[in-house]
């Protein structure tokens, strides 16, 4: 018995491939990579005390795109995340020629008694007292977590 293969058969299983590949992102990997990487964060806000539920309501994603033989994975998370990401250690600010802000509830400890709400000043010392944000590392570990799944 002799099989005889059709001539685009690479092109057609090529397809197939992609075609579970895409799918099996856009169904299963993506939306539990996203589902890990918010109760990351859900766990740093609760261990820093933060209020940072803006970071995974805001999140977009996960998004699957494909061309040219080429599929991606894409999530977006709202800006300024990455300083939560990666942390920020202390730092002084500096005016052009003066800061200006409102500061209704800073941490225990960095607001001299009797200092308004209001501040102006021509630089601050940011997390001097705090000692800054620690790194959460909430997106660095789910794609840690999706390396040793897949």
């Amino acid at each position: 018995m002799t099989l005889t293969l059709d001539s685009g058969f690479e092109a057609d299983l090529r397809e197939a491939v992609l075609d579970d590949v895409e799918a099996t992102l856009r169904d299963e990997i993506g939306p539990e990579l996203a589902d890990v990487i918010r109760e990351n964060w859900q766990a740093y806000a609760s261990r820093n005390g933060y209020d940072i539920d803006h970071i995974w309501e805001d999140f977009e994603g996960p998004f699957v795109d494909r061309s040219d033989g080429t599929i991606t994975l894409r999530m977006e998370w709202p800006g300024l995340t990455a300083l939560f990401e990666y942390g920020v250690s202390p730092h002084t600010i500096e005016g052009n020629p003066l800061l200006a802000f409102i500061w209704e509830s800073p941490p225990e400890g960095t607001r001299p008694p009797g200092a308004p709400e209001h501040i102006v000043a021509d630089e601050v010392n940011w997390g001097s007292v705090t000692g800054g944000i620690p790194e959460s590392r909430a997106i660095r570990d789910g794609l840690e977590w999706l390396r040793q799944t897949l």
